[in-house]
């Protein structure tokens, strides 16, 4: 799956946000390459598109492709919109990388644990997932679904200093499986009372630790020059 490009452009999954009142009626998707943090690059398509708080509609361009790559061993897989996560917790099962019960760990300015009506069935069959997750899933309602099919059994949110503090110092327990899921609107200008240092003290513990990464760009919430900045800043020289 994401092999190849696509657009949406029925009022379904992120496209129907604001569907009926927007000019533009479609959204991009983009492929997914095999790279490195060289292969991250902002593309031109727009891939997320709603009204602000202001009431100013928002044409969001993402990432030219959706990037699979290694961190320290550790699979890692980047794409823009955060829906995307859960078809890659499932492929990642569906390799073995990871099994049920996961603890997903969400650093994210956003829960992202809105309900959603539609039940995820079909998880041995990814083209399935792969049309679920695009279709019937949006950028705030991806996890409860995950939550009901027990591939993930418990999320551990850090949304502010108050989730910094709280799993400063988390270890998992030696059979505990942790998925890192980072939405880089973490680094959004609104967050910048939390220092970088902490931030990036905070995300580094759980990715040493976890069995998957998965990482959102977020073209609504984040400027993507920035988010990728922050993402190079964070993964690419840990050590300093």
């Amino acid at each position: 799956m994401y092999k190849k490009s696509f657009y949406l452009t029925e009022p379904v999954g992120n496209n129907a946000f604001s569907h009926e009142k927007r000019t533009n009626k479609s959204l991009y998707i983009p492929s997914i390459i095999d790279g490195d943090f060289s292969d991250l690059k902002q593309g031109s398509e727009r891939v997320f598109e709603d009204f602000d708080e202001k009431n100013i509609l928002r044409s969001c361009t993402g990432l030219e492709n959706f990037v699979r790559m290694e961190w320290n061993g550790i699979p890692m897989i980047v794409f823009d919109n955060h829906n995307h996560a859960l078809y890659f917790w499932y492929e990642a099962q569906n390799r073995g990388i990871i099994g049920t019960k996961n603890t997903l760990v969400h650093i994210d300015e956003h829960s992202d644990l809105w309900e959603n009506e539609n039940d995820l069935i079909w998880k041995i069959n990814l083209e399935k997932v792969f049309d679920f997750v695009n279709y019937k899933c949006n950028v705030g309602n991806y996890i409860q679904p995950a939550l009901r099919e027990g591939i993930i059994e418990k999320v551990l949110c850090i949304e502010d200093t108050i989730g910094v503090e709280k799993y400063a110092s988390y270890e998992k327990w030696e059979r505990e499986s942790l998925v890192l899921n980072l939405d880089l609107d973490f680094f959004a200008p609104e967050l910048n009372f939390i220092p970088f240092d902490d931030k990036r003290r905070i995300i580094l513990r759980f990715a040493r630790q976890a069995k998957l990464i998965t990482v959102a760009t977020s073209p609504f919430f984040i400027d993507q020059k920035r988010a990728i900045e922050m993402f190079r800043k964070v993964f690419e020289f840990p050590e300093i």
